[in-house]
């Protein structure tokens, strides 16, 4: 089949939380009862964002495409991966290649060059400045996470001319969640606007923030955060509208999915107090270590195996950095954070402990297969048969999405969840 697609990223939602709630969620639920519903899509490893992502847009794993972190290690540092550090094409980069007109509209790890209007994602600064490893991040890269590249001003011709209000806001200044509300709004915005151009782009790629960081904050299935993904689906109610408005329902298929699931946390455990001369970094439930000489494994194993930490085999790590970079597991209920606090839980100048009292209350990244970790995905539009899938692989995503769009499979790992034959 050959159709336009729009691919939508709600970030941190559960295959539990999807399955519960469904009900509160009338447009997802709505495109959902008339596609394709996959009830539990695996992560991959770890289910954390950057790597879900990537593995979303390549349609290979960790092993291949080279994140497999939110944070990899370059030189003395783990730093935030970008587009760049991708091995592997994404599906933008074939569907330009194929002549289909591509706008990234705030999606991560998109090239600029592979999309005719691309906005970054504007949590990316936040993200590089807030590591500990802030200071290696280069001007360059800092500059890059603000990057709007709009040649033809096709936004601005749509409607949308505060790109540089945008880019001022993404910067901060009000709390985070009231803020991160505010920018998935204009981002939907920019969404909404291109969809009802005169130039509606084949390919759209876009994402949706804050339930996850409701969940962390505020607690998984708590009240707020399930808000948070009512919120969300407003706004794909929002671009759903647009298309009926335009009459441009049919033209599309719309993918809605996400990169991981999120689980509750009682007790968080504190590498810095652990292994406080070792380089790592926290993957919410995960954590790596880089290995710099004989017996760094040993000893970090044997210092976690107290806190129930289990060490995981590295074969989701790209074959050059085996041996130079381990990942650890926390036990059910437990993360990794990076600062410890006193007993407390509040001060941050206490003692190190550790453990402790967790500061974010869900996160994912558990133990690899981990249920928690399991995300929804949705495919509905024009040509796709109402079907429920109990389970699929992570590598299946992006296939499924070449389909819809015409491109070829051959560069994908895993099969596509749709086939010539499964679908009118």
């Amino acid at each position: 089949m050959q159709k336009k697609l729009i691919s939508i990223l709600v970030d941190g939602v559960s295959a539990d939380t999807f399955e519960k709630h469904a009900h509160r969620l009338p447009n997802m639920r709505r495109l959902a009862e008339r596609g394709l519903r996959v009830r539990r899509l695996k992560s991959t490893v770890p289910a954390t964002s950057v790597p879900g992502r990537a593995t979303m847009l390549t349609g290979v794993g960790p092993q291949v495409h080279g994140i497999y972190g939110n944070h990899i290690f370059s030189g003395d540092a783990f730093v935030t991966p970008l587009a760049e550090d991708l091995l592997a094409p994404t599906i933008a980069t074939h569907a330009s290649r194929a002549g289909l007109d591509v706008a990234c509209i705030g999606h991560a790890l998109i090239h600029p060059k592979d999309a005719s209007v691309y906005v970054s994602p504007w949590w990316l600064r936040g993200y590089m400045t807030g590591s500990r490893f802030s200071k290696m991040v280069t001007p360059e890269a800092l500059a890059a996470s603000r990057a709007i590249h709009d040649p033809e001003d096709r936004l601005a011709r749509a409607g949308l001319t505060e790109m540089d209000a945008f880019k001022d806001a993404a910067d901060g200044g009000a709390p985070h969640l009231i803020s991160g509300l505010a920018l998935d709004q204009f981002l939907n915005r920019a969404v909404v606007a291109l969809l009802g151009s005169d130039r509606a782009p084949d390919l759209l790629l876009t994402e949706i923030e804050m339930p996850d960081a409701f969940q962390h904050y505020l607690g998984y299935d708590s009240p707020a955060g399930i808000w948070s993904v009512e919120f969300a689906d407003m706004l794909i109610g929002n671009l759903l509208a647009v298309l009926e408005r335009t009459g441009r329902s049919d033209d599309y298929v719309i993918a809605v999915a996400s990169d991981h699931g999120h689980g509750p946390v009682d007790t968080a455990i504190f590498p810095e107090a652990i292994i406080p001369d070792m380089n790592w970094m926290t993957e919410g439930a995960s954590l790596y270590v880089s290995l710099k000489t004989p017996g760094d494994l040993e000893r970090v194993a044997e210092r976690l195996l107290p806190y129930g930490v289990e060490l995981w085999q590295d074969h989701h790590v790209p074959e050059s950095l085996r041996g130079r970079v381990a990942m650890f597991v926390a036990p059910p209920r437990h993360s990794f954070e990076e600062r410890p606090s006193d007993a407390s839980g509040s001060d941050a100048s206490g003692p190190l402990l550790a453990t402790g009292r967790p500061q974010l209350i869900s996160t994912h990244g558990f133990r690899p297969g981990s249920p928690e970790d399991d995300r929804m995905f949705i495919l509905s539009g024009a040509g796709i048969a109402p079907q429920i899938i109990e389970e699929a692989d992570a590598d299946q995503f992006t296939p499924t999405l070449a389909r819809v769009l015409g491109l070829p499979l051959q560069p994908y790992a895993g099969p596509s969840l749709i086939t010539e034959e499964s679908h009118p």
